[in-house]
């Protein structure tokens, strides 16, 4: 009988009956803040949609956590609202709720005490109910004491690693002013501690959000670059950032009709061969494979030899064989059009189509990526003017994108689309 009544409650109260998770409060956002009231406790609200997709994930995987279910339930009454029931729309718009989820925190009395938009992992959320709690200091508070003890390197990677949440509650001069000021702590930051004491996780963080780098001889690039068997322990996230930084100068380079771009093709088996070590080389080294991509791209950007550069690109498809994947095929295309709009002989916009329906043969093939190469195949077919393939290609475009999660991309997407679509109607 104790084990069918165990049962029997689990089905009843489901797992939030045991304490894990947090327990959400059924009722109105007055009610809800007349309970906050009455405990004691202050009132934290998710607003959320129903076709958002980070509102459900952070229900689904946050919100269900014991941690998050054990600090929450003690500290607040916690309420869900759906910002799109006509009934909340008194509170959604008091409070300027524009994006989902929002996160909110209240006082007992009403008050807005803290604002989030956007998904959090649980220690992140935890973190900022500490805040308006009292339990930690504020983005603010650090940043008050940062002032009045200048180059503390604690103080100043607390700011850089909270920035990040903190601003994107800003808006307009506000924001403009604050990017600027934490512009200025990384800076200051990473001339303070360049050095072994670096290397670290959540250094790595920092420098990963906030540096950008595309010129030669950046600093902070070949320290990491120099000391890669230290950040190799962090994992390959690294190797990668620093890769990127010196494709992205070939890139240039080779685009400009520099040769230049050479001399860093040479650094891949010279002094960042541990860098670009995590390149796959079932096929060709790392060397080969962007001694064939900045070539072609040389070709192409600054030559506009647009069948030297296909003959290039068919050389390197052919040696990656089984490893080349959607994106390799995708990009070659996309890369003609960037260089060209599409302006190039017809025997070069034929194997670009070859390419893209390759690409779209993957089965492994993002959402984006899909939606992408399917209007980048509506274009190739316009320019060959095969019209009513066009047109296929464009409203299967359309209907992916109807699986977007992120409803201002998708109306965006939706939107080009739709000129692609009325711009070919045009033509017939």
């Amino acid at each position: 009988m104790k084990t069918i009544l165990v049962i029997v409650l689990i089905f009843i109260g489901g797992i939030q009956a045991f304490g894990q998770g947090i327990e959400f409060f059924k009722g109105d956002y007055n009610a809800a803040l007349e309970k906050a009231k009455q405990e004691g406790k202050m009132l934290f609200v998710d607003f959320y949609v129903d076709w958002c997709g980070p509102c459900k994930r952070l229900a689904k995987d946050v919100f269900t956590l014991e941690a998050v279910g054990n600090y929450f339930n003690e500290k607040f009454v916690s309420i869900q609202i759906d910002a799109e029931n006509p009934a909340n729309r008194q509170v959604v718009e008091q409070n300027k709720v524009r994006s989902y989820p929002t996160l909110a925190f209240f006082d007992a009395d009403g008050k807005l005490l803290s604002r989030l938009e956007g998904a959090l992992d649980g220690a992140a959320l935890i973190k900022s109910a500490k805040v308006v709690t009292g339990e930690e200091m504020s983005f603010e508070e650090i940043y008050t004491k940062f002032k009045s003890s200048k180059n503390d390197l604690v103080l100043m990677q607390q700011l850089l690693l909270g920035a990040p949440t903190y601003v994107s509650t800003l808006e307009n001069m506000e924001q403009a002013k604050w990017i600027a000021r934490i512009e200025k702590i990384f800076k200051d930051y990473i001339d303070l501690k360049m050095g072994p004491e670096l290397i670290n996780v959540d250094d790595y963080r920092i420098i990963n959000t906030f540096h950008h780098a595309d010129k030669p001889g950046d600093k902070l690039m070949e320290f990491m670059n120099k000391n890669m068997e230290a950040y190799l322990k962090l994992g390959e996230g690294p190797a990668y950032f620093v890769m990127e930084y010196n494709n992205k100068i070939m890139e240039n380079m080779a685009r400009a009709g520099k040769e230049e771009y050479k001399k860093y093709l040479e650094r891949i088996d010279g002094d960042m061969k541990l860098t670009y070590s995590v390149v796959p080389q079932k096929t060709m080294s790392a060397r080969q494979r962007f001694t064939y991509l900045y070539d072609a791209e040389y070709l192409l950007f600054y030559k506009k030899d647009g069948e030297g550069y296909v003959t290039s690109m068919d050389a390197y498809f052919k040696e990656l064989g089984e490893d080349a994947r959607a994106v390799d095929y995708g990009m070659a295309a996309q890369q003609v059009y960037t260089a060209t709009g599409g302006k190039v002989p017809e025997s070069v916009i034929l194997k670009t189509k070859e390419w893209t329906v390759k690409a779209l043969q993957y089965t492994d093939i993002s959402l984006m990526d899909k939606i992408n190469f399917l209007a980048m195949l509506g274009d190739t077919n316009k320019v060959l003017k095969e019209y009513v393939e066009a047109k296929k290609c464009y409203n299967q475009a359309f209907m992916e994108s109807m699986q977007m999660e992120q409803e201002m991309t998708k109306a965006m997407i939706q939107m080009r689309i739709k000129q692609k679509l009325a711009a070919l109607d045009l033509i017939k």
